[in-house]
């Protein structure tokens, strides 16, 4: 989710067969408008006349391609497909024309990948995706009550052991970014920038859900826990954690060996060039998408309520609740149809539309 020089070079090699393996992403994909679909529904050449969106495997990107993907279904006419996958492939899918949307680039994370193909105009940028949002690593506020003096990532040497656990060899268990998140090789440089990685014995969670789970186990039960986390997102709200301190960050630091807090977030909306042509409408109205912290936030909250693994009932419990933050995109005839959809699906899949999640 959240290159490097050293990292991209390999996968840049690699980029040649990734797009020949695009057919194997494709039978991948998993709904057409946020409702499952069967295998074969592409054609020959391994895509289809669908309008494909990256379904990237952390939930704010989940509930974002499925609300889009159902409202340009349902509301603007365009048959639409998920196609799942990590960081990595979904930016090689987007790049080959093997997905046409994908609802969150993470900049500064992928900014060398993506200049490259704003430049070269194979991707175009469609605008924001979410507004206010911070990386970084985190503790419980009670850790931090009981250790005052851990203030910054310098501090680990110092207490490390707070955290050891089972199988870590009397190091710290730091849960860190899952295998294929940009994030995941970020922070393999800032543990050698800040020599901090001889205290760590990182695991890598299988995805969003594990890493939220095992957060939220620890701190229900008050165990020292430290890691990797984002905001905006339910646990970042819910939870009272501490964010350890890093330098500031600075372009220059950022290029020589990021031991400096990461920047904030730019999250791009990135289309592949073919959509302007195929669809316009659909470029117009991505351009105007607005997705909201607050409604991000309740939505994951209801998830973490009903099932992490219920992004489609997410969605449609989205649309009910936050229609005036989708309305003003479409044309009142569009916005009705998706209603109308969501209410069907909505009784068909036992999907509560209840009030909004309050939150502390």
């Amino acid at each position: 989710m959240f290159a490097l020089k050293e990292f991209l070079a390999p996968i840049r090699i690699h980029a040649v067969w990734a797009a020949g393996l695009a057919i194997v992403w494709i039978a991948a994909v998993v709904s057409i408008g946020g409702l499952k679909i069967p295998e074969g529904a592409q054609g020959s050449s391994g895509r289809t006349d669908a309008i494909l969106f990256s379904d990237l495997d952390w939930s704010s990107a989940g509930i974002q391609a499925r609300v889009a993907s159902y409202i340009v279904d349902k509301g603007l006419g365009y048959e639409t497909e998920l196609v799942d996958g990590d960081t990595n492939l979904l930016w090689f899918a987007l790049v080959h024309g093997d997905a046409d949307v994908t609802m969150e680039i993470w900049l500064p994370n992928q900014l060398e990948e993506w200049n490259e193909q704003l430049a070269l105009g194979t991707i175009v940028d469609a605008g924001d995706s979410i507004g206010e949002n911070w990386q970084g690593w985190v503790i419980p506020q009670y850790i931090k009550e009981q250790y005052p003096q851990f203030v910054s990532v310098f501090d680990i040497p110092t207490f490390y052991q707070v955290f050891e656990g089972p199988g870590t060899s009397g190091k710290a268990r730091f849960v860190g970014c899952a295998n294929g998140w940009s994030c995941e090789e970020v922070n393999k440089v800032k543990f050698r920038s800040y020599e901090v990685g001889e205290y760590l014995h990182v695991i890598s969670p299988s995805g969003q859900q594990s890493l939220f789970e095992d957060l939220h186990e620890y701190y229900r039960d008050r165990k020292p826990w430290i890691g990797f986390l984002w905001s905006p997102t339910e646990p970042a709200h819910s939870l009272d954690l501490y964010r350890l301190e890093e330098p500031p960050y600075s372009d220059e630091c950022w290029a020589d060996d990021m031991a400096c807090a990461y920047p904030r977030n730019d999250i791009r909306i990135g289309v592949n060039q073919r959509l302007l042509t195929r669809a316009p409408e659909v470029f117009d109205f991505l351009k105007r998408w607005d997705f909201p912290s607050d409604a991000q936030v309740q939505t994951e909250a209801w998830l973490s309520e009903n099932g992490a693994d219920r992004l489609d009932d997410a969605a449609l419990w989205y649309l009910a609740n936050f229609q005036e933050y989708w309305r003003p995109y479409v044309t009142e005839e569009q916005a009705e149809k998706v209603m109308a959809s969501v209410v069907a699906d909505a009784a068909r899949r036992v999907v509560p539309l209840g009030d909004v999640i309050e939150l502390r």
